[in-house]
C-alpha cells in the first residue's frame, strides 16, 4: 500500500526523465529499515525510481558486484573506500547508523584462545573487534584467532556452533545474542566513538545525477518519517517487510539509540578520519589509497566537501 508522504516526492524528477531503473546492493538487517520503509511505501517509485535491493552474504561478494557494475548504489562500510580494491571511482554521499557495534560471545570472559568471526580480516567490523578486545577486555588478537565467515546474519548464525567464540554484532543480532546467552563485551562508542559505520555509496560520475540525489533524499525523508512515528512505527515497518516479531521487537532499542537511525546523514572528514584511524591502528604503515576528502561525494547543494587533509 502506497502512503502520502508530506512535501511530494515527484517533484525530485526532472521533468520529462524517464523512471529510473536502480540496483542497490546491502546486507540483510534491520539497519535497512528506512529504505525498505520507502520501498514498501510507494516513496521512491513516487520519486520516480524502480530500485531492487540485492541481499549479499559479505563485503567481498558486495566488492565483487560493485566491481563487476551490478550495483548503481550500495550501503556499505565506508571502510571498504578506504582499501583502494573499488573501481568505478566510489565515494560515500550519505551517513547512516545502523545502531552500535557490539562484541558477543559464548558466556564468560575473553580468552586467549578464542576463535572470533569476522567478515575478513580487513574489514572495518574486525577492528572493531579488535579495539573492543584490546582497550575493554584487555586481550589484544592475533590475526590467527580470526575466522572468516560472512556478513553479520552468517556470524550470527555461527555463533551457536563451535567453529567460533564471539563476533561482532549489530541490531536485531546483538539483543538477540543476549536473549539467548552470550555475553557483552562491548561496543564501539567505547573504542571509536565518530566512526561512521554505513555509507550511501556511489559512482562519483553519478553522484550527483538527479536519480542519486533523489535517492538520497527519499532515505532522508523516510528515516525522518520513521524516527517520527518512534519505537511502534519503527517496528511496524520491519514487520511489514518481513522481519520475524523476536527480531523486529529486538532492534528498536539500537535503532533509536545514539548510533542508530538518528546519525546525520552528513559524510564528513571528521567520521572518515575515524575510519581511517581504527584501520591504522591496526594495519600499521597501510595508508587510505588517497585523500580522505576526495572519497566523500557532493552534498546536497552539489560541492564536494573539500575540508584539509590531515592524513
Amino acid at each position: 500500500m502506497q502512503r502520502s508522504m508530506p512535501t511530494g516526492l515527484s517533484g525530485l524528477r526532472p521533468p520529462g526523465e524517464p523512471t529510473r531503473q536502480l540496483t542497490v546492493g546491502v546486507f540483510p538487517g534491520a539497519g535497512g529499515v528506512h529504505y525498505y520503509h520507502a520501498l514498501d511505501s510507494g516513496y521512491f517509485q513516487q520519486a520516480g525510481l524502480e530500485v531492487t535491493f540485492v541481499q549479499v552474504v559479505s563485503s567481498d561478494q558486495q566488492m565483487a558486484g560493485w566491481n563487476d557494475g551490478d550495483f548503481d548504489l550500495m550501503h556499505t562500510s565506508p571502510d571498504h573506500l578506504l582499501r583502494g580494491i573499488l573501481k568505478r571511482d566510489p565515494v560515500a554521499v550519505r551517513a547512516e547508523g545502523m545502531g552500535e557495534l557490539a562484541v558477543h560471545r559464548s558466556p564468560g570472559a575473553p580468552l586467549p584462545t578464542d576463535r572470533w568471526a569476522v567478515d575478513n580480516a580487513e574489514s572495518a567490523f574486525a577492528f572493531v573487534l579488535r579495539a573492543v578486545l584490546a582497550d575493554v577486555a584487555g586481550l589484544p588478537l592475533t590475526d590467527e584467532q580470526l575466522v572468516p565467515v560472512g556478513g553479520t546474519l552468517q556470524r550470527f548464525q555461527a555463533l551457536p556452533t563451535d567453529a567460533v567464540d564471539g563476533t561482532t554484532l549489530h541490531p536485531p543480532f546483538d539483543v538477540l545474542a543476549t536473549e539467548q546467552g552470550f555475553t557483552r563485551v562491548g561496543g564501539h562508542l567505547q573504542v571509536a566513538p565518530d566512526l561512521i559505520t554505513n555509507v550511501v555509496v556511489a559512482p562519483r560520475e553519478t553522484a550527483n545525477a538527479w536519480h542519486t540525489r533523489a535517492y538520497v533524499e527519499v532515505c532522508r525523508r523516510s528515516t525522518e518519517e520513521l524516527l517520527a512515528a518512534g519505537a511502534p512505527g519503527i517496528e511496524a515497518a520491519l514487520l511489514r517487510h518481513g522481519l520475524p516479531e523476536a527480531a523486529a521487537r529486538a532492534a528498536v532499542p539500537g535503532l533509536l539509540g545514539p548510533a542508530g537511525l538518528s546519525t546525520s546523514p552528513e559524510v564528513t572528514l571528521r567520521g572518515m578520519e575515524a575510519v581511517a584511524g581504527l584501520r591504522r591502528r591496526f594495519t600499521p604503515g597501510r595508508q587510505p589509497a588517497c585523500p580522505l576528502s576526495s572519497l566523500i561525494g557532493p552534498g546536497s547543494d552539489g560541492v564536494q566537501q573539500t575540508a584539509p587533509e590531515r592524513d
